[in-house]
């Protein structure tokens, strides 16, 4: 009913609504919030009088066994049993008046409001007997049993007679001797007269204290039996009072357990949360209507700029395709809400328009490289599930620049259109015959085999071999076909096109119409294969080798270490340098092994050279894969343990760019290293991006500034520059400082200047094998080259 009122009226109604539920539900939120926020401060300001409540009850309470045991040493009880008969009394007397054996009212009143007071002869008959009422104490305390004076003697002894509290307390009245003459028994119900008595004057109108019985949370007796009258359950009194101070109390010996306990109305409660809901509604009215005249401002506004919107869309939908024709009966929104649709269907053929033309070639229609690669890389998926091969070809168009060029692009077009038809003419519907650009085709074959898709080449061959009749002209065009199975070439959508482009390169050269891709015809494939192939043999084999370059002290001359550099003899091929190899290794997955041979071999050379007595810490390169490969870590901590090296005898050399490349990862992996006790090194510096923040914060020993500024320094006033605050940056980090690319003496002599630590290159010693780096160190040759060149 609501969609023919306007939009305003819809939204107000819709925010009365909601106001009215949000007020309801906060509005008892509120006052439940309130009242325990009202309670629990009622509940802090009323324990400590609760508590003192508890006092006075245990002090009137003590009272009664102080009491009598002073009035059993009153002059007036010791002259009335000495001086009377009372003793033969055959019958039983009680007063309601004050007698001779007991001290004035007002005295006794100063501790304790007893209601009977008995005279017992020492056999424990009571004989004469005092009470502040008409009504005769029960017939367990006119005859009391010897338990009850026996309990009662000396202390407080709380019991049960027919059914109500009583407090009772006994004290031996004695001669001079000591000699028992009479006992003194005071009794007392613990009824709402003495709950009143025992506190006195401090006793509100709103506090209330009561008796509990244990076994059933019930009163037993209160202060005030017309508003907590006995026997009512304490559960039903939460409602109008707060009970505080629950416990029980020292009373001395007792038959029964009864619990104390202090009771204040909530009425003030209820009243304080009353009021402040009284001032918060009023508040929130004002509020309210506040709201609504904001409201029905703002939908005002709304409402007109959503008027104009609608407008404006609908003049737009109306030049749409999809635009509905038909009135719509409702608000705004709802004409609004139609206008999008009519937009939202307009705009999705639009999309699927523009996502065909992003798939697809505007000249032929046909699909392009994007939706072949897509297409490629689902059918290899779905090649491997099914076990099934399928086949992509590579074609090029003959001729055709030479005819675009002659005739122009308009001809050239149409030779393309016609191309593409022909190419459908022979391939399935299940095929994917697709424009890559300029004259190139490429057709997806799924579920192929090589002789089914020679079979239909061969048949395009023949189509391509028939004149293309274009504005009356005859032209002569040829085709080019490249063929390459998966997964016989390959699983991986590039190398598929690749090694599809270099069969269709072969067939064009040759002069065929199609060639499948032949691996023994792929000269660059086959000898990257036999490479890595030789290799992993060479590793295997142990037929590498390592080299080693010193590295000098420059101040002293001194050889300290060195450097383990791989060199490979190929048998075939001859020497072949590790920009060549090294590179390879990395793409095929071999450099981990390499690596863990270099370090292994370097270490057992250090040991070798220890056991001749040549002290020689000794660098070993690692590159970014090192870093991340945690099994090299823990083989260098177990090769270290295994040969009995010291860790500080080996210095890991990483680059500055391989430690840039994750900067978290590789500190992580230097500091294990680093923990393990082995130096650490950064190779290349000055051809990364380190920042001196993150440099301060890895835990290398020295740096190694980059051949390339070094070698060239004392003819490029930069290099010489960068060295110069290379060498003082690492001193102010507590680091040493290597140069590679130690090429001369003046090199050598500029070092010296800057300060640098350690010198590395060809004027010292090119790498050399283990044996001839030996007999060069014994040899003497250096330092005294050095010296020699210095005179």
């Amino acid at each position: 009913m609501l969609r023919y009122f306007s939009l305003t009226t819809k939204m107000l109604v819709l925010t009365v609504t909601v106001g009215i539920v949000i007020w309801v539900v906060s509005d008892y939120f509120l006052t439940h919030s309130l009242e325990g926020i009202f309670n629990a401060k009622l509940a802090e300001r009323f324990s400590r009088q609760a508590e003192d409540q508890r006092i006075r009850f245990d002090r009137y309470i003590k009272g009664h066994h102080q009491a009598v045991k002073l009035f059993t040493d009153t002059h007036y009880v010791k002259e009335y049993i000495q001086t009377t008969g009372w003793k033969n009394n055959r019958k039983l007397k009680i007063y309601n008046t004050p007698v001779p054996w007991l001290p004035r009212l007002s005295i006794i009143r100063n501790f304790i409001q007893p209601r009977c007071i008995m005279l017992l002869d020492p056999s424990g008959k009571v004989r004469e007997g005092y009470c502040t009422q008409k009504i005769p104490p029960p017939d367990e305390v006119l005859r009391p049993g010897q338990t009850l004076l026996s309990l009662s003697h000396n202390q407080g002894f709380l019991t049960r007679i027919n059914g109500a509290p009583y407090l009772i307390a006994s004290h031996n009245v004695t001669d001079d001797r000591g000699k028992i003459e009479a006992i003194l028994m005071i009794v007392s119900p613990l009824d709402e007269e003495f709950l009143m008595a025992s506190q006195g004057p401090s006793l509100s109108e709103s506090t209330i204290i009561a008796l509990l019985t244990e076994e059933k949370p019930s009163i037993l007796v209160s202060s005030n039996s017309s508003l907590i009258p006995a026997g009512v359950a304490l559960d039903s009194l939460k409602d109008r009072y707060l009970t505080i101070g629950q416990g029980f109390f020292d009373y001395g010996a007792s038959d029964m357990v009864i619990v104390l306990a202090s009771f204040i109305s909530t009425d003030e409660v209820k009243q304080l949360t009353q009021e402040v809901l009284d001032k918060d509604r009023q508040l929130r009215g004002i509020t309210a209507l506040v709201f609504i005249l904001a409201f029905v401002l703002v939908m005002f506004f709304i409402t007109r700029r959503i008027q104009h919107l609608t407008v404006r869309v609908s003049d737009f939908s109306r030049n749409k395709k999809h635009a509905s024709s038909h009135k719509s009966k409702g608000d705004q929104l709802w004409l609004l809400e139609e206008r999008f649709r009519d937009l939202t269907k307009a705009v999705e053929t639009e999309t699927a328009a523009l996502e065909h033309q992003t798939l697809h070639d505007t000249l032929t229609g046909l699909p392009n490289r994007k939706l072949l690669t897509n297409r490629l890389q689902h059918e290899i998926l779905r090649s491997e599930r099914t076990v099934k091969p399928l086949v992509l070809i590579i074609s090029d168009l003959d001729h055709f620049k030479e005819i675009n060029d002659t005739l122009g692009h308009y001809i050239g077009d149409y030779v393309l259109q016609q191309a593409a038809e022909r190419f459908l003419s022979v391939f399935r519907k299940t095929d994917t015959v697709a424009r890559l650009g300029g004259d190139e085709f490429g057709v997806l074959l799924p579920e192929t085999n090589i002789e089914q898709a020679t079979a239909l080449v061969q048949k395009v061959v023949n189509e391509f071999n028939q004149p293309f009749i274009v504005e009356g002209h005859n032209l002569s065009i040829g085709i080019s076909m490249g063929i390459c199975e998966s997964p016989m070439h390959g699983d991986d959508v590039n190398i598929l096109l690749q090694y599809a482009d270099v069969a269709m390169y072969m067939a064009k050269r040759n002069n065929l119409g199609y060639e499948v891709y032949d691996p023994d015809k792929d000269t660059h494939s086959i000898g990257r294969l036999a490479l890595m192939g030789d290799l992993r043999e060479a590793i295997e084999e142990q037929s590498l080798e390592l080299y080693y370059q010193p590295k000098v002290d420059i101040d002293t001359g001194k050889v300290f270490g060195v450097e383990a550099l791989l060199r490979w003899q190929h048998p075939k091929q001859g020497f072949i340098t590790p920009d060549v190899f090294i590179p390879l290794a990395v793409q095929t997955g071999l450099y981990k092994p390499l690596t863990s041979w270099v370090v292994k071999h370097a270490i057992e050379q250090c040991v070798e050279w220890r056991q001749q007595g040549i002290e020689m810490n000794i660098s070993v390169n690692l590159s970014v894969q090192n870093l991340h490969d945690v099994m090299l870590m823990s083989q260098i901590g177990e090769l270290l343990h295994q040969v009995k090296l010291p860790a500080s005898m080996l210095t890991l050399e990483i680059t500055e760019s391989d430690i840039m490349t994750d900067p978290v990862r590789a500190r992580e992996t230097l500091n294990h290293l680093n923990e393990m006790g082995v130096l650490l090194s950064i190779d290349d510096f000055g051809t990364g991006y380190s920042s001196l923040s993150y440099l301060k914060q890895l835990p290398v020993s020295e740096i190694k500034i980059d051949r390339s500024f070094v070698m060239d320094m004392t003819s490029d006033e930069n290099d010489a520059i960068i060295v110069r605050a290379t060498i003082d940056l690492a001193h102010n980090l507590g680091l040493k400082i290597v140069a590679e690319g130690v090429k001369d003496q003046a090199t050598w002599e500029i070092l010296q200047v800057l300060g640098c630590d350690i010198g590395q290159g060809y004027f010292i010693s090119k790498p050399v094998p283990p044996g001839i780096f030996t007999k060069w160190l014994r040899s003497g040759i250096w330092p005294h080259s050095i010296l020699q060149v210095a005179k």
